[in-house]
């Protein structure tokens, strides 16, 4: 079917007359009464008939109309999602995020990317770095941010930022009642953390894991940070995690920090393939993003 046709019928049926079609389109009237000829011989009905000194639309020729109106609607969406998808503006984005930053800084940000990209469809989630990390390697999300991959995992990372941590503790908690909190202080206390202990600088090298002797508590792991308040709400443990994710502070909860050290995660973009970002799409949307997060 010749779209072109179909198109001269749907005007001359809307401005009731084959000149004033023919002066949108910029056809001769001649034009569009061959066009709709060949529609009326092709369908074996007729589309319209005289009235005054104009045209109307018979009967069999309004049904046909909005079919036709669909089609020409269906292949101008199809058009402007190919020249988006040309642009990098329309397709498919599958992201994952760890908390707090997912929520905090790059859900934010992705509504405001997708504001003026309607064809645009993103699936975002957050998690642990762990979960984030192992679907990307499946195939499962295209790309995600998370802190430092494990040697040895098949996934490429890119730094963006490094998140200084904080101790949320209850407020009756040994420790919230020092005057400064030394790293010694630690050793005898329950950690808590929102994702994998290596993820961490300054808790392995400082040998914050290592039970018995002077660190007599196992450390707990909850890939939540809701879970890790809940804990410390009920004065287990003292958690480790950014203070954004403690904005704002919990009930019967204080943020502390350890004097002369930090405890930090390097944030940043991981990936299956360098491959993988070049599609057009992906790319632009990564640019946009890491220029955004982008604070080394």
């Amino acid at each position: 079917m010749n779209l072109q046709l179909l198109r001269t019928f749907y005007l001359a049926a809307r401005k009731g007359s084959f000149a004033a079609a023919a002066d949108e389109l910029l056809y001769a009237p001649s034009t569009v009464t061959l066009h709709i000829q060949q529609l009326e011989a092709a369908w074996g009905v007729e589309l319209f008939e005289k009235h005054g000194r104009g045209v109307r639309i018979t009967n069999e020729g309004r049904t046909i109309l909005s079919k036709v109106y669909t089609i020409l609607e269906q292949v101008d969406t199809l058009d402007r999602t190919v020249k988006d998808m040309s642009e990098g503006d329309a397709g498919h984005i599958r992201i994952g995020a760890i908390e707090p930053i997912g929520s905090w800084q790059v859900a934010p940000l992705i509504a405001e990317y997708v504001r003026e990209r309607p064809m645009l469809q993103i699936n975002f989630e957050t998690g642990s770095g762990y979960t984030i990390m192992d679907r990307i390697g499946a195939g499962e999300l295209d790309v995600g941010i998370s802190y430092m991959p494990a040697p040895g995992m098949p996934l490429n990372f890119e730094p963006l930022q490094v998140e200084n941590m904080a101790l949320l503790m209850h407020k009756s908690h040994p420790l919230a009642h020092m005057p400064r909190i030394r790293l010694d202080d630690l050793r005898r206390t329950r950690l808590i953390f929102t994702e994998a202990v290596g993820a961490y600088r300054g808790v392995v090298q400082n040998n914050l894991i290592a039970y018995g002797g002077t660190h007599p508590y196992a450390n707990i792991e909850i890939t939540s940070i809701r879970g890790a308040v809940a804990f410390v709400q009920r004065n287990v443990g003292v958690a480790v995690m950014p203070p954004q994710a403690a904005d704002p502070l919990p009930e019967q909860t204080i943020l502390r920090t350890v004097e002369g050290h930090h405890f930090e995660r390097t944030v940043g973009l991981v990936f299956r393939d360098y491959i993988d970002l070049k599609h057009r799409t992906l790319d632009k949307f990564i640019v946009y993003l890491s220029g955004k997060l982008y604070s080394l």
